[in-house]
């Protein structure tokens, strides 16, 4: 192995920042770009020092094909002393008990062996041959699919993965530069049959998309990956700025619909999609969804929400946007009506209780509790409490309010108002508390009034 490692073969060290005698797993599937790659890779090892592995899943697609290739990569990787670790699945059965596509279903396989294996040797890096031509097919199918400048910026130098990071030392050669390399290397490689089959989307795009684009520029994949870089790196300024929403955030996760509402959208874009990653555990959010929760914030309405994949809820509460995992509404509690006399009154329906007396202490801690003074000189008849009801109007410096608007208007929170109760006398509502008295009806003298301290249990 005397040569001289491409000039477009970025060191593994470089890309992820770590010393260059860090153990690495390479993905080998045999095919011309990682046997390319694990050969660059050996020579690199054995001049810096450092254990080397390889991986290879056969996914039992092609029959004796498969076999073929999973012997190639056993031979290969022993010719360089490179111990390799090998995983047989049956892809076309997973996929259809998991009702996935067949490309889908065998990325998931063999990022779950890499993992794995990454996770029992303590190998914290993880090399795949993605190129140059990879990543302009990468950037065609995002397009198609509707992306934005993440999806146009193609395929990263580097991602994190469970157990470490994935790193891509050939990013930058196109594909005709590493059947360049293997030629003058001499290097055997196989071919899967799959590859030419347009029944698969990539496959259509590099078989058809690809080449008709280099007749129109014969340099449209360097361009391409000249594209991506750039494209990274305005990425990279945009999320450095939407860093600044997390230093401003609540201790509770939320976000100040104000700021949201007066920054670039490219920026709050990142801060809401890196807040959904963080409360969803590491699920994208697409456009589609992006677009309905900036239309949740321009709107602004208090208590209104959306549903977002993975279980997630994006809601507008006392003018801050909450992301976070979807809880179902309080149901309304059961009809009561309950006579309120001296002493300790009981309300199971909403789990507290109203005491009437002297007994009560002036407190209101995270407001559980809190002691309302009746004018007892206000009150008609007899003092009762009850569940909220459709139409409830509470009188209010001369006008009849809408209770439900009040409490809406008061950003009391759901789970809050279906445990208030109304206190009501012959004359209809006379408080509602932690949110307002009938006119004339709260006491300023404390000695001549009723007192009732509302607690919930």
């Amino acid at each position: 192995m005397n040569f001289q490692l491409p000039q477009k073969f970025t060191p593994p060290s470089a890309i992820a920042g770590v010393s260059k005698d860090v153990p690495i797993l390479v993905a080998f599937s045999g095919g011309a770009d990682s046997t390319a790659l694990l050969y660059m890779l050996a020579t690199y090892y054995k001049i810096n020092g450092g254990r080397i592995y390889a991986a290879h899943v056969n996914h039992m697609i092609r029959g004796e094909e498969a076999d073929r290739d999973e012997q190639f990569c056993r031979s290969f990787a022993e010719s360089l002393g490179v111990e390799l670790f090998v995983c047989r699945c049956d892809v076309p059965k997973y996929a259809r008990e998991t009702s996935q596509s067949i490309e889908t279903a065998a990325r998931q396989v063999r990022y779950d062996f890499f993992d794995s294996v990454m996770q029992e040797h303590g190998i914290p890096l993880l090399a795949t041959a993605h190129n140059a031509n990879d990543n302009l097919e990468t950037i065609i199918f995002n397009i198609c699919r509707g992306c934005g400048l993440t999806g146009v910026s193609g395929i990263p130098l580097s991602r994190p993965c469970k157990h470490g990071t994935v790193v891509r030392p050939i990013l930058s050669m196109s594909r005709a530069e590493i059947l360049d390399f293997c030629r003058e290397n001499s290097l055997d490689y196989v071919t899967d049959s799959t590859n030419t089959d347009t029944d698969y989307t990539r496959n259509k795009i590099r078989a058809q998309i690809i080449p008709a684009l280099t007749e129109i520029n014969s340099s449209a994949v360097e361009n391409a990956a000249r594209l991506s870089e750039a494209l990274r790196e305005d990425s990279a300024c945009l999320e450095s700025l939407s860093d600044w929403f997390f230093e401003e955030m609540n201790d509770d996760g939320s976000f100040e619909l104000e700021k949201l509402l007066g920054s670039p959208s490219a920026v709050t874009s990142r801060a809401i999609s890196s807040l959904y990653r963080a409360v969803s555990g590491g699920s994208t959010l697409e456009s589609v969804h992006l677009s309905d929760i900036r239309e949740l914030c321009r709107k602004g309405i208090p208590h209104s929400r959306i549903n977002l994949p993975a279980g997630i809820d994006a809601r507008i509460e006392n003018s801050r946007l909450y992301i976070s995992k979807h809880e179902e509404a309080p149901l309304p509690p059961n009809d009561f009506c309950v006579i309120l006399k001296d002493g300790e009154n009981f309300l199971s329906e909403i789990n507290a209780k109203i005491i009437i007396g002297n007994s009560q202490s002036n407190i209101n801690i995270y407001k559980k509790s809190i002691l309302l003074y009746l004018d007892s000189d206000k009150i008609c008849g007899v003092l009762r409490a009850r569940n909220r009801m459709a139409g409830d109007k509470i009188r209010i410096n001369g006008v009849n309010k809408q209770l439900k608007k009040l409490l809406t208007d008061l950003h009391i929170p759901l789970s809050l108002r279906y445990r208030l109760p109304v206190i009501v006398d012959d004359n209809g509502i006379v408080a509602v508390p932690f949110a307002a008295f009938r006119d004339g009806v709260e006491s300023k003298n404390e000695q001549n009034c009723i007192k009732l301290q509302f607690n919930l249990n």
